[in-house]
Parts: C-alpha cells; sequence; structure tokens
C-alpha cells in the first residue's frame, strides 16, 4: 500500500483498490489496427467510463480486469464534445471506484493507466472545461482515473496539455453531458457522405450548447479554434453547403489535429 502523510496525517492512497476498479480497453479499429487504452469502473452494473477517442474508431472492444478476465462490451452514452464514454461489460463490477465532486488547488492525485503505470502529480488548474494537472501521461493512459488521496475518481484522463509537462482531464461534474447515442454518431461519421441528410440537431441540443458556453471563455486557443469550427459547421449544414456526415468528417478530423489520441 502507497502511504503519504500530510501536515502529519497519515493518508493512504491504496494503489490495489485503483488497479481493481481499472480496465484494459483493447480495440480493434476498422482499419484492422490493434490499440489500448484504459476505462474505469464506476458502478457495480458493468458500467465503465472512457475517452471517447479510446473507441471512436472500433471494430471491436473487449474489456480486461484486473485478474485478465476478458468481457466483450457494449456501447453507452457518449460525449463528442468533452470526448468522454461510457460502455458496459456483462459482468457485475464488484470492484468500482466512488467519485468525488470535490476538487481543490493543489490537491494530490493519482494517474493509473491499463498496464499499472502510476503517476503522482497535483491539481494545476481547475475550470468549468475540465483540469490540468502537473503530469504528462502516456500513451494509453487516457480514459483511466484520475484518483484523490482517498481513492476517490475525482477526472478521468484525456489527453496531454498544451503546456509543457501537463495532462488534461474532465471531471465527474462533466459526466452529465454524456447524452448522445454512439451508434448515431458512428452512422454520421462513417457514412460516404453521398446523402441529402442536413440534420443540424446537434448544432441545437441544449446540453451542448451549454458546454460550448462555458467552453466559449477558455483561454486555450485550441479550444476557441474548435468552437468556432463548430459555429461555422453548424452555418454550412444549414446552408446546405455541407452534409451532416461531411460536416462531422471535418469535426473529427480537426479533433485529431488538435488534441491527438493519447
Amino acid at each position: 500500500m502507497l502511504t503519504i502523510s500530510i501536515y502529519g496525517d497519515a493518508i493512504k492512497f491504496n494503489v490495489n483498490d485503483a488497479k481493481k476498479s481499472t480496465y484494459t480497453l483493447k480495440v480493434t479499429s476498422l482499419d484492422g489496427t490493434q490499440g489500448f487504452g484504459t476505462a474505469v469502473a464506476i458502478a457495480d452494473n458493468g458500467k465503465l467510463i472512457t475517452a471517447y477517442h479510446n473507441i471512436s474508431d472500433a471494430k471491436l472492444i473487449t474489456a480486461i480486469d484486473y485478474k485478465g478476465n476478458e468481457y466483450s462490451v457494449t456501447m453507452g452514452k457518449i460525449s463528442f464534445i468533452n470526448d468522454l464514454a461510457y460502455l458496459y461489460v456483462d459482468t457485475k463490477n464488484n470492484y468500482y471506484s466512488k467519485m468525488s465532486h470535490s476538487l481543490n488547488l493543489a490537491d494530490e492525485v493519482y494517474v493509473l493507466s491499463y498496464d499499472n503505470f502510476l503517476l503522482k502529480g497535483m491539481l494545476s488548474h481547475i475550470s468549468d472545461a475540465g483540469i490540468i494537472i502537473n503530469i504528462e501521461i502516456r500513451k494509453g493512459t487516457s480514459g483511466g482515473g484520475i484518483f484523490n488521496t482517498n481513492n476517490e475518481l475525482v477526472a478521468i484522463a484525456l489527453r496531454k496539455d498544451i503546456l509543457d509537462k501537463t495532462s488534461f482531464g474532465a471531471t465527474i461534474n462533466m459526466l452529465s453531458t454524456i447524452t448522445e447515442p454512439y451508434e448515431l454518431l458512428k452512422e454520421l461519421k462513417h457514412s460516404d457522405g453521398n446523402s441529402d441528410n442536413y440534420d443540424t440537431s446537434f448544432c441545437e441540443n441544449k446540453e451542448q450548447l451549454a458546454v460550448w458556453k462555458k467552453l466559449s471563455k477558455n483561454s486555450d486557443t485550441r479550444i476557441q479554434e474548435y468552437h468556432a469550427l463548430f459555429i461555422g459547421l453548424c452555418k454550412k449544414v444549414s446552408n446546405k453547403d455541407l452534409t451532416t456526415e461531411e460536416a462531422q468528417f471535418i469535426f473529427e478530423d480537426c479533433r485529431l489535429r488538435l488534441f491527438g489520441k493519447q
């Protein structure tokens, strides 16, 4: 057990508990390539949380628990903007992470990846758009848990941040934005583009617009570029200059260019 002493009080982070709620995601993409990511169990009904970009191009997803047991995965809903997704495995999660909304600057945090690589850092920035921690996550860590010293899940690791040696994560509050059907976005993304679909409902979704409103004041210029593209693409689809499928392809391509896959 990893034990930390702060101001004379013994605060214990039990890495074994974190391991038990952490899953490996083995993802086979549509082009046949295979990659790995991380997910965290957050309920006893087989419910996992991960980064959406881990599974956005998935043809087959296998979740592997800390004992090496493999499970087929059923997709839940996603948040395209906040890069989050729910997954479900056909088993009862005897071990899952309790979540906490409590975040304070300089809080000590721990990030655990699927391959049991543990990083220790602190909260450097907190906003409605997410958090920044003062450590740089490794490839494959995205979707993994960011835990406090009480073993509570306070955020999901998503990617390296624009600042050197830092990383970005989605807070537990942001899980409320996971409202979009995965199958709908999958159909849009992998359509051949030869349709007359000019659906702008995604642009008018109240939950998504609320998220964009919060992000609009963010100082990260990449987010500002992403938001500007969102506004422009909605206008282009509304004017029937682009189909919904074409706009979705451009939007996803921009996400990868700006934020990449971690």
